[in-house]
């Protein structure tokens, strides 16, 4: 699917071995996986890490993740760095990483199955070379508004909302709550896991991955080519102009083309957070939207 400099993907996976990318540069790291778990069969998520010249630091479990249990995220500490729900902050640069996953059979037998195990990583102070591209257009993805789900979480669902959204996009059309209740991470209690989303994508049968992009350029080459991007943004009171929210601290929104109108560029989006259906569709100022995101989303392909 993808090997970039900061996105590597590993299929055909063999759990009987650490997946392995050596002669790297990060010092943020997010690990992603896809697989099927039956029954209450699950995978435990493993990963360490290598300082630049240094050692490998000691193995970490970053959680458990199954559809038939409560998964959840641990947030891990190492020596040199910690795990904040879905990313690895070390204090100092790594130039390798190791991902290893356990299966854990259910209680019946079943047998848990790998599909692909990745990671994106970056570092936070590398400025990446920018693709140029000029493409506008839209893609017309159906609309959602978690704010009219009948749920008490609703103003925390916007992940799975923007989920829903896309897969119904790519043909499968699931109740907004269900796709929520599937990423939900009973760690920390939230729905906006990255990883947790992009695996419930995979188990419905879409290959999906967190990507860091290097900017607006490649987001213009995933749209052109017909690929909605699930973008992660947050910025404060001001900062956005024409947000159903005045400012959000963490927020995911769907990247669905660009546009120019009145000698100004706008990102178009479909923002879960309007009040309703109608007004989910949102066009944010280029320069504006560029400093809210940063540069994460989710990425699925059609099954």
């Amino acid at each position: 699917m993808i090997n970039s400099k900061n996105t590597v993907v590993f299929s055909g996976v063999d759990l009987d071995s650490p997946l392995r990318r050596e002669n790297v540069n990060f010092n943020r790291l997010v690990m992603f996986w896809n697989g099927e778990t039956p029954g209450n069969s699950f995978f435990n998520l493993n990963l360490r890490v290598r300082p630049s010249g240094g050692d490998w630091e000691p193995w970490v479990k970053l959680g458990t993740w199954g559809k038939g249990i409560s998964s959840k995220t641990l947030s891990p500490r190492g020596k040199r760095f910690k795990v904040s729900i879905d990313t690895l902050v070390a204090e100092e640069n790594c130039d390798a990483f190791e991902l290893g996953i356990e299966a854990e059979p259910g209680k019946n037998g079943e047998k848990p199955l790998m599909f692909l195990v990745g990671a994106t990583f970056w570092d936070v102070e590398d400025v990446p070379p920018q693709i140029n591209s000029d493409w506008t257009g839209e893609i017309s993805v159906p609309k959602r508004s978690q704010m009219v789900q009948d749920s008490s979480d609703r103003r925390g669902i916007c992940s799975p909302t923007c989920l829903a959204m896309v897969m119904e996009f790519y043909g499968k059309n699931l109740p907004t709550l269900e796709v929520a209740r599937g990423v939900f991470d009973h760690g920390p209690g939230i729905y906006g896991n990255w990883p947790f989303n992009t695996a419930l994508a995979g188990s419905m049968g879409f290959p999906a991955f967190v990507h860091r992009l290097s900017g607006m350029g490649e987001a213009r080459e995933w749209l052109a080519a017909g690929t909605p991007l699930i973008a992660s943004i947050a910025y404060k009171k001001g900062e956005l102009t024409g947000a159903p929210q005045e400012k959000s601290n963490g927020h995911l929104v769907v990247m669905t083309g660009f546009l120019q109108e009145n000698g100004a560029e706008y990102v178009v989006t479909n923002d879960p957070a309007a009040p309703g259906e109608k007004t989910v569709r949102r066009k944010y100022r280029r320069e504006e939207f560029e400093r809210a995101w940063n540069r994460i989303a989710y990425i699925l392909f059609p099954y």
